[in-house]
């Protein structure tokens, strides 16, 4: 799969509007320790191509596929 691949099985058009510049509020669930949240941009396209995929294939959120992505991530470069 090519990088932009995933954009082409967009069939839908999109709303138009307003686009907000401002970061959301975090999930009143994470922010109950000590660690502290950051904001992550990306594609609009790229996360709604996951979740459909996600959707599809009856697995986990979104959140939690890309928390498991980084830390293997992570874990990989740490090897020797």
């Amino acid at each position: 799969m090519g990088r932009f691949d995933y954009l082409d099985k967009n069939t839908k058009g999109g709303k138009k509007g307003k686009v907000s510049k401002t970061a959301p509020a975090p999930d009143e669930s994470r922010t109950g320790g000590t660690e502290r949240l950051e904001a992550v941009y990306l594609r609009k396209e790229t996360v709604r191509a996951v979740w459909r995929q996600v959707r599809a294939d009856g697995g986990e959120s979104v959140s939690e596929l890309v928390e498991d992505l980084l830390l293997a991530w992570l874990r990989e470069r740490q090897r020797p």
